[in-house]
């Protein structure tokens, strides 16, 4: 397909609506050979670049995206086509729905679905949303309304269906690396030098905890000699949390605040206006917006402790990529089991662990349905059970391309809400190569990923000194809680948790998450909640007027 030179103000390709604004990170920039609308970074190129090469046509275009390095989504309109791609972790969205004549496109998935009047529920997405708080695959909460997955891209053209093309899969793999220790420091190195290269001396806010990952963000940042760092924590007052934070960010000398949480203060923030307005921007249909920074990144704002060009990095999402999110039911290999056999073993183990909000949802027809969407979303990514690779690889590329992409990594839109720009470093493409390629005994429990980084020691922030000591907050129920545990001893481990779940957790939650529903309303509750997260999957189809059974909740 060869570009068309002309007047970039009359370019309006016929097959497509484009519902993007200059807002939220989205920059739009008018070409000879057409408009392009971008967001994000790019480590490799620059759009200005990209957007004269993508005038070379459909082939040029799938070229571009494949060797695209760095964190982004675009739209490119031409004059007969149009192209709208994400990078390999879907950490920007795009959605489409077809209208009569052609197709909407844009980031906020409720606009695209309003413009192209989406209103048939799809009730495998509703199901999968209320067990897990997100859905399987391409799939919305309106069937007629599409979603770029993680590495993809769509085109569309005239007098033709969309063509959309998977250009990366996450796929672990193991192979031997020789010491993968060295390597592993060279790859970080280079991703933090490459991340320093993008911020031009601006501010960078550190949500900083005392795991391994933000640790790591702060004292890889102070490795590369950068100084414009400042780290913040929240929570209820005297978490052990941010009382190692506080120890980290006075090693690394950057400056340091707390920002308090208390269950009335989220309650507050939950039902305000604002939240309700950034919770539609941030809803894309596929898993509830993550609002657990919503508050503390305003109140940064607001005080000003954030200057306005701050760019935030977080230490999303090491834990995930570096292993520690693989059961131990899945690191034994049993390659002499019947394949079926082990297809159920692994259902099992996925369905235990990402599908278990509500134990009222766990109905045998529910749990088969839920497998057959699964079985579904593998085979598409080239994982299913006929593939060679082993069950870990399975559990991590489905949960990669589900929920850390459609709701983890989806934390960043609290950033954009407020006008701030923001880094993965930990989701860099060559960090996640290296641990594509790692294997299970490096992965499990972070074993390399804790080991080097001690060994490093970066900042000086790796010793015992600065390890966090837990404890139990608020302080006052410290001892009821532990003539409660002491009572319930007779009962067992099992009967202990569901009581402490049930009538203290909604208190102890450290960032109150909890607060999003009553404490009497948790504390009569008999559904089987697993956490916050149920509640907050609750609320969110509530205010779609439907239960977590994704009935009406105006039926009779």
């Amino acid at each position: 397909m060869n570009a068309h030179v002309v007047d970039p103000k009359t370019v309006s390709c016929p097959v497509v609506d484009v519902l993007i604004e200059e807002q939220h990170g989205w920059w739009k920039r008018d070409v000879p050979s057409g408009i392009l609308w971008s967001k994000g970074v790019l480590y490799n190129d620059t759009w200005s670049h990209v957007a004269q090469r993508l005038a070379d046509g459909l082939d040029a275009a799938a070229d571009v995206v494949a060797s695209a390095d760095g964190h982004f989504a675009f739209v490119y309109i031409g004059t007969d086509w149009c192209l709208a791609a994400t990078d390999r972790i879907g950490s920007i969205p795009i959605s489409f729905a077809a209208v009569q004549g052609g197709w909407v496109v844009g980031s906020e998935a409720r606009r695209v679905a309003t413009a192209a009047g989406c209103d048939n529920i799809n009730e495998d997405a509703v199901m999968a949303l209320a067990m897990a708080g997100y859905t399987i695959g391409a799939a919305t909460y309106y069937k007629e309304l599409s979603a770029l997955d993680p590495g993809e891209w769509v085109a569309f053209l005239r007098n033709a269906p969309p063509q959309r093309q998977r250009y990366y899969v996450y796929a672990p793999q193991p192979e031997a690396t020789g010491d993968a220790s060295t390597l592993l420091t060279k790859v970080l190195a280079g991703v933090f030098e490459k991340t320093v290269a993008s911020l031009d001396g601006r501010t960078v806010m550190i949500p900083l905890s005392a795991g391994l990952d933000s640790r790591l963000v702060a004292s890889g940042l102070r490795e590369m000699g950068y100084a414009h760092v400042r780290c913040f924590s929240y929570g209820q007052p005297g978490n052990h949390e941010a009382v190692a934070a506080r120890r980290i960010s006075e090693k690394l000398d950057y400056p340091w605040t707390f920002l308090p949480h208390t269950p009335r203060q989220q309650a507050s923030t939950f039902r305000s206006d604002e939240c309700n307005a950034f919770v539609a921007f941030a809803d894309t249909l596929q898993a509830i917006p993550f609002q657990q920074d919503f508050y503390a990144v305003g109140e940064l704002k607001r005080s000003g402790f954030a200057p306005p060009d701050a760019v935030f990095i977080n230490g999303q999402s090491g834990d995930f990529i570096t292993g520690n999110h693989i059961p131990k039911a899945l690191g034994k290999l049993h390659k002499d089991e019947d394949q079926e056999v082990q297809w159920r073993r692994f259902l099992e183990v996925v369905i235990e662990k990402h599908f278990d909000l509500w134990s009222v949802l766990k109905t045998p027809d529910r749990i088969t349905r839920i497998g057959a969407l699964l079985r579904q979303d593998l085979i598409a990514s080239g994982v299913g059970p006929d593939s060679t690779l082993p069950a870990f690889s399975a559990f991590e590329a489905i949960e990669y391309k589900n929920r850390q992409s459609k709701y983890v990594v989806a934390g960043q839109r609290a950033y954009e809400w407020y006008g701030f720009d923001w880094r993965l470093p930990l989701w860099d493409s060559t960090f996640v190569d290296f641990w594509s390629r790692a294997s299970l005994s490096d992965k499990v429990g972070q074993r390399l990923f804790s080991e080097t980084l001690r060994r490093l020691d970066w900042g000086g922030v790796w010793g015992d000194a600065y390890w966090p000591r837990p404890n139990i907050t608020p302080a006052w129920i410290v001892l009821p809680r532990l003539l409660s545990k002491i009572c319930h001893a007779p009962l067992g481990r099992d009967s202990w948790h569901r009581f402490e779940r049930q009538f203290l957790a909604w208190r102890m939650d450290t960032v109150c998450n909890y607060a999003i529903a009553p404490y009497l309303r948790v504390a009569t509750d008999r559904r089987g909640h697993r956490n916050a997260i149920s509640w907050h999957v609750e609320r969110y189809l509530g205010d779609k007027g439907l239960d977590l059974g994704g009935r009406s909740l105006g039926a009779a």
